[in-house]
């Protein structure tokens, strides 16, 4: 469907770019891709300058001046030594690419950090830091970035140094996220005194042993400062994409560096980005779908193509970000910090709706657990407390119509897969011999539920199109193969988890039999009931089958 030799070819020619692979053109038409890819010797340069300078800081300032923080981390509170160098790189980087924007940038972070140090610890005090952040996005879209001459026509001319970046407000969207995640980690620290003493809460900060360690306990009073927190806000390897970190977590990494980061992790996850950037150019190159999108003229090719091509669509979107998050996150783990992966598991490789959104843009799904889902109640809320997370995600994206109809929709299937996890998910059922195939029934209809729901949000204009002639009358042969060819690939997809879990299982055995062999532990035989075996029941479960 994308040959040169079909008669669609000359409608979308001129969305093309010349290519470099085959001899064919490549698709350059996803102008935020075009962007990145074009712009990419220039971040992988600034990714070179800026990790080799702060590890001379480091080696020439930080060692010879603060031997202390080096030798007992916790007796150095508020501005913390190793972020002395990221706090004046940010402000120079800020500068370069907001210009004289960053006094908008300057006084929404300096309003929300008086907001989270004069009212935090208050019951009341996240209902403010949540309106007026909230109250920042609608504004940042309402003004489009605040042009000064439309506020003091004698300041018109500040416009022409508005950097690099002229239209700030649009990546503000993931400052804002780090915003909020100060204000109510600071507001948790405040509360903690309430029940605990300073000195317990301090002490809990040494020596962090797991991610959730940092991320859940506190830091000292004065490690939330305002340097350390413009330091967070504008942190170079994360400040435009993510992914995003608490601000517990930062800190605590800059204290304590994660055992997670080594060198050989550190190339080998370089080399996996080389790869995934090397297949988006191969796919650029041979199947032309963002540009046959953009021209939305459908009447000519089949239900199969027109599936085939919104699946690309959709896998395109996911490379795409896959690539740009793991080249941040590539950036930051060069410099010594730990982030999660964005993209945990292949699109392809889902067929539950709350696994796939957990899997997908992972270190803002657990922003959410952290700082909506579980303050709104949790569980014991979730049946609205999701259309409220969803219409949140929506607005944070953009302020449009059709994305809030995306979001309702995801919510709205969230419903049904739970109710089924529920009711199916009981012994009688699970027990079955033919539970799997249920499974793989419901599974996916799920997986065609989600790709008509993403298309809906991140499709092209001539989404309507595509789908009107997928679910017309010449298109129902194609979708009763492709749901029974689904439901076949789903069985591997649930051998797939299998074998994950059958690792795992592994892995546990393992250590507990290392745990057995030490001289400090209690030498007693450890008694495992029939319900500890990896069985296929309980795995099933934990995989989102029958959970």
């Amino acid at each position: 469907a994308s040959s040169p030799k079909r008669p669609e070819y000359a409608g979308y020619k001129e969305e093309l770019s010349e290519g470099w692979m085959f001899g064919r053109m490549m698709d350059l038409s996803d102008g935020q891709w075009d962007t990145f890819r074009s712009h990419l010797p220039a971040f992988a340069s600034l990714m070179f300058l800026y990790v080799a300078m702060n590890w001379v800081f480091r080696l020439a300032v930080v060692r010879r001046v603060s031997r202390e923080f080096l030798q007992t981390p916790t007796k150095v509170r508020g501005f913390l030594p190793t972020l002395w160098f990221p706090f004046l790189f940010a402000t120079v980087f800020a500068i370069i690419l907001s210009g004289v924007s960053t006094v908008f940038i300057l006084a929404f972070t300096g309003v929300n950090f008086v907001l989270a140090k004069r009212f935090g610890g208050r019951r009341w005090a996240p209902a403010v830091f949540w309106v007026f952040n909230m109250a920042v996005l609608f504004a940042n879209e309402y003004y489009k970035g605040y042009e000064f001459g439309r506020m003091l026509q004698s300041l018109a001319w500040l416009d022409q140094w508005r950097g690099v970046l002229r239209r700030w407000d649009v990546t503000f969207n993931i400052t804002m996220l780090r915003m909020m995640s100060f204000a109510m980690d600071y507001h948790w620290r405040v509360r903690q005194e309430d029940e605990a003493s300073v000195q317990q809460i301090d002490a809990l900060v040494a020596n962090p042993k797991t991610e959730k360690d940092r991320v859940e306990r506190s830091c000292f009073a004065q490690d939330y400062c305002f340097a350390n927190y413009w330091a967070y806000l504008l942190y170079p390897p994360l400040y435009l994409t993510g992914p995003i970190i608490t601000f517990n977590s930062f800190v605590s990494q800059m204290r304590y560096p994660s055992p997670a980061i080594s060198t050989r992790h550190t190339i080998l996850y370089g080399l996996r980005l080389l790869a995934s950037a090397l297949l988006m150019e191969l796919i650029l190159h041979t199947v032309y779908c963002v540009a046959i999108s953009k021209w939305a003229q459908w009447e000519t090719f089949s239900a199969y193509e027109i599936s085939l091509f919104g699946y690309m669509r959709l896998s395109f979107i996911w490379l795409k970000l896959l690539i740009i998050w793991r080249f941040a996150r590539f950036w930051a783990m060069a410099d010594g910090i730990d982030t999660v992966e964005n993209m945990r598991r292949c699109m392809s490789n889902n067929y539950s709706l709350q696994q796939f959104w957990r899997d997908w843009h992972c270190s803002y799904n657990k922003w959410l657990v952290r700082y909506v889902y579980i303050p709104l109640g949790g569980r014991k809320t979730s049946t609205w407390n999701t259309f409220v997370i969803f219409t949140f995600v929506a607005l944070w994206h953009d302020l449009t119509m059709r994305l809030l109809q995306w979001a309702w929709i995801i919510a709205l299937l969230f419903l049904p897969e739970g109710l089924a996890t529920w009711y199916f998910g009981k012994p009688r059922w699970t027990s079955k011999p033919y539970f799997r195939l249920l499974c793989s029934l419901g599974g996916t209809v799920n997986i065609m539920a989600m790709m008509i729901a993403n298309l809906v949000g991140f499709g092209d204009e001539g989404v309507e199109k595509m789908l009107a002639k997928i679910f017309s009358r010449s298109g129902f042969a194609f979708l009763a193969v492709a749901y029974v060819i689904l439901n076949m690939y789903l069985q591997v997809m649930f051998e797939w988890r299998e074998y994950e879990y059958r690792k795992e299982y592994a892995a546990h055995e393992a250590s507990l039999s290392q745990w057995e062999m030490t001289d400090t532990a209690p030498r007693v035989p450890v008694t495992r009931s029939a319900s500890d075996s990896p069985t296929l029941t309980k795995r099933q479960n934990r995989s989102g089958i029958g959970e």
